[in-house]
């Protein structure tokens, strides 16, 4: 089988690059009868090499890489990205095409054809969106959103050479959409280094006697600091540091500093962290925060804090807290009540639990994710 695994949008600030370079380790390791090739975007901050004889990795020519970078709009990019996407899968004989973040090409798979089978990750999938608010407004908006999302995946699904579309960690939705074209596909962990001599709270100034609660990852209002601060706001205990630790939307860092009034601590970093600090501050939190507002897909995080058998506090909706409640990874709560908030940090403050994360590891390793995603064959 040849395969042309495709993400022209790596980034250093979340997932991607992460799937990607994993990916082709495992199948360099694992599938030596396969070729693959790796389609990437030419980028100063990452490199993606192969020292593997049945793998290559591909860039768009810097002219091309420029004028994909120009396109007008979104959906002027996506077609022209599918369009080298297209040419390449073509021009190596490829009989899969695998997408690492389908979203972006459901118009333009629906308005051609293909002379190979197309599989993909959908990340932002309908069908556990609920509006933002009880208004009619809002209400309107929810149904306008979801009906565009069902209009572009139906004229995708109108090419039938997109036969596997993958949505992570999520065990409901495949049969609720269609069980014989959408599929689980594990939201994998992986196994990086912790930075070697790392001491969180000598780096931070953090008491060891303090409770130390990580809220991870890009800091916008979805991150639901807002709830997190006000719960935190009420209790009288000294002994709790709040970490936030992540690129910050422009201004949200100085609100947040302005919404604490509580005697707790709380310190924040600016920046994007590399993979081996963020596996060492997960490893000595004590309980890793996710309670997102307006998100019902799967994270990472969860992963990761299951790795190092770190309790989790997730939101009560949506797949993370199927997978908490499912695994026993820590507490699901309303997103939107402080007290709910309030009440599982004081039950973790008072009686830190005992997590195993044995489980979850095991069935979302790198290999579980790359089996069942180059499992589709022709």
């Amino acid at each position: 089988m040849k395969y042309l695994i495709a993400d022209l949008n790596i980034t250093l600030n979340g997932h991607k690059f992460g799937f990607v370079n994993n990916l082709l380790h495992y199948a360099g390791k694992n599938r030596p009868n396969d070729e693959f090739v790796f389609l990437v975007n030419r980028s100063a901050d990452f490199q993606l090499e192969s020292a593997y004889p049945h793998i290559q990795v591909i860039q768009p020519a810097a002219e091309e890489q420029k004028q994909l970078q120009s396109q007008p709009g979104l959906l002027q990019k996506s077609a022209a990205e599918w369009t080298l996407i297209d040419r390449e899968a073509r021009r190596y004989g490829c009989q899969r095409v695998i997408l690492m973040e389908l979203d972006l090409y459901q118009v333009a798979i629906g308005r051609n054809t293909a002379p190979y089978k197309i599989s993909g990750i959908w990340f932002r999938p309908y069908a556990r969106m609920e509006p933002e608010g009880r208004g009619i407004l809002q209400k309107m908006r929810f149904l306008k959103s979801k009906l565009q999302k069902q209009m572009v995946m139906k004229l995708a699904l109108r090419n039938p050479s997109l036969d596997k579309i993958f949505i992570l960690n999520d065990e409901q939705m495949p049969a609720w959409l269609d069980a014989r074209r959408f599929f689980t596909l594990p939201d994998p962990w992986f196994d990086y280094p912790m930075a070697e001599g790392s001491d969180l709270r000598k780096q931070y100034g953090i008491p060891d006697d303090h409770m130390v609660l990580l809220q991870f990852g890009y800091a916008d209002e979805r991150k639901n600091n807002e709830n997190i601060l006000a719960a935190l706001n009420e209790l009288p205990y000294t002994d709790i540091t709040l970490l936030i630790i992540g690129k910050f939307k422009p201004g949200y860092e100085d609100e947040l500093k302005r919404l604490k009034t509580g005697p707790f601590t709380m310190i924040t970093r600016d920046e994007f962290i590399s993979d081996e600090e963020m596996e060492s501050t997960f490893h000595q939190s004590d309980v890793i925060l996710r309670m997102n507002v307006n998100f019902f897909g799967s994270s990472g995080v969860v992963g990761i804090a299951a790795r190092h058998d770190k309790p989790v506090i997730v939101s009560d909706s949506g797949v993370m807290a199927e997978l908490v409640k499912k695994y026993k990874l820590g507490d699901v709560v309303n997103p939107h009540d402080p007290q709910a908030i309030r009440s599982a940090i004081l039950r973790y403050r008072q009686s830190p639990p005992v997590i195993d994360g044995a489980a979850y590891r095991d069935t979302h390793d790198i290999r579980a994710f790359a089996e069942v995603l180059l499992e589709g064959g022709l």
